[in-house]
């Protein structure tokens, strides 16, 4: 299963994803390893969530930093991205260019860690009483 594939259905297992956002693990025209991250939306987005989230972006990786966000869209994404982006996200996908671009072992690292968060996750219960 791709990680994309499983990222998505194990973000599902804590609600309806109605919204997804993970690139493929390789560039599709030039190869290069990706940066891996995660963003999506919970059609009924659950506060107690986000500690579940935090708690394996803090715990998980091995790697580099990450950050979990949650404002509209929920993000798992390396703390590095974020930073590159600038304070409001608007240079996020250039950033993401310039990273896969310069700097394969990062998302050598990326993927990694992004693996082991997914792993995390899928054996966090997840509550059935949604």
């Amino acid at each position: 299963m791709k990680r994309n594939e499983r990222a998505r259905e194990v973000l599902s297992r804590f609600g309806d994803v109605v919204w997804f956002r993970s690139p493929v693990e390789r560039h599709p025209l030039h190869g290069y390893l990706q940066v891996a991250f995660v963003g999506w939306r919970y059609a009924e987005p659950r506060e107690d969530l986000k500690a579940v989230f935090e708690a394996a972006v803090r715990e998980a990786p091995e790697e580099v930093d990450w950050t979990f966000r949650s404002v509209r869209n929920w993000m798992i994404v390396p703390t590095r991205l974020l930073q590159e982006a600038g304070p409001d996200g608007e240079r996020f996908n250039e950033a993401m260019d310039a990273i896969r671009q310069s700097d394969q072992e990062f998302c050598v690292a990326t993927a990694g860690d992004l693996e082991r968060i997914l792993k995390t996750l899928s054996e966090t219960p997840a509550d059935d009483s949604r």
